[in-house]
């Protein structure tokens, strides 16, 4: 064979390859999810873990996937300028917010089934008698409270007309609470046990109200970086497959029953007030649909069936 020959065979044989093999070769899914605030943050663990079984579901008709996490930890602010270029960030699970909606893409689930809505109340244990005589929600907004600045949760109190403290970072209001810089600190229920037992060296006089709950209308939603129309896709699906052969609620409940009973919901004061960054058409939707719970279940007959 003459060396003009030999060097076409093996350039047709590259071609051949190239454009036979390559086209179904699938690239591994990379999901870069948020470094969370500090070694005390453990907001985003149920998130992770839901995501992995959501990757895991899909391998068979997505492929390989990995998720590592952001370089940093970033503001809510940042996340949504970098979740839009998607090069640190490119999934986030978050309150819903109408710019996200618009700019990212949102997986329509609520992931905490409205849970992080109802917020409890953390506070020192000398304002606990002040707690226990609340009857009203106009009693309740009179107690200076903290929130996070960028945090959607603060303009619903704000726009119900609590008196608000903000701070900039997440282990500083911890701090501000116990400096007497607010008086109580609303965190959802799925987030308070775990918050106290993690800062309970450090700040021992904080303990967790027992008297009251205001319910704001709260989904979490999974976002995409609009880069990543195939990753959107691949969640949408397993989320959905999870949901049905029953892995979804079992990790929920698994999760969160233990707060959910321990907190007893049914037998405090609920107060609500609306969220002004959740479209009405939505959350009935959401409701219609059974996604949302609600804070006068009982939760110690739902979980029941998911505790050993």
């Amino acid at each position: 064979m003459s060396l003009f020959k030999y060097i076409l065979v093996i350039v047709v044989t590259y071609l051949f390859s190239y454009f036979t093999i390559a086209p179904f070769a699938v690239a591994k899914d990379i999901i870069i999810l948020n470094q969370p605030a500090s070694a005390n943050d453990m907001r985003y663990h149920y998130s992770y873990e839901l995501m992995q079984l959501i990757l895991e579901n899909t391998e068979d008709d997505f492929g390989e996937w990995e998720i590592t996490h952001s370089p940093i930890f970033m503001t809510r602010d940042r996340i949504l300028t970098e979740m839009v270029d998607g090069e640190l960030i490119n999934v986030i699970a978050e309150a819903i917010k109408p710019a996200w909606n618009e700019k990212l893409i949102p997986i329509r689930v609520p992931i905490r089934k409205g849970i992080q809505g109802f917020r409890v109340f953390i506070i020192k244990k000398q304002t606990q008698a002040q707690f226990s005589k609340i009857k009203t929600i106009e009693q309740l907004k009179q107690i200076p409270t903290g929130s996070g600045i960028h945090w959607s949760t603060r303009l619903a109190f704000e726009k119900a007309g609590f008196d608000v403290v903000v701070g900039s970072s997440y282990d500083g209001l911890f701090h501000m609470l116990d400096k007497g810089r607010f008086e109580s600190f609303g965190r959802g229920v799925n987030e308070a046990p775990a918050e106290l037992s993690s800062f309970k060296v450090k700040f021992a006089d904080l303990v967790l109200d027992e008297n009251v709950l205001l319910h704001i209308p709260l989904a979490t939603f999974f976002y995409v970086s609009p880069d990543e129309p195939q990753l959107a896709k691949r969640i949408e699906v397993g989320i959905k497959r999870i949901m049905a052969n029953g892995q979804f609620d079992n990790t929920f409940y698994r999760q969160y029953c233990q707060e959910l009973i321990s907190s007893k919901l049914s037998e405090r004061r609920i107060f609500s007030i609306e969220n002004p960054l959740m479209d009405p058409k939505l959350l009935a939707e959401m409701q219609q649909a059974n996604y949302l719970l609600s804070p006068y279940t009982h939760f110690d007959e739902v979980c029941s069936g998911y505790l050993p």
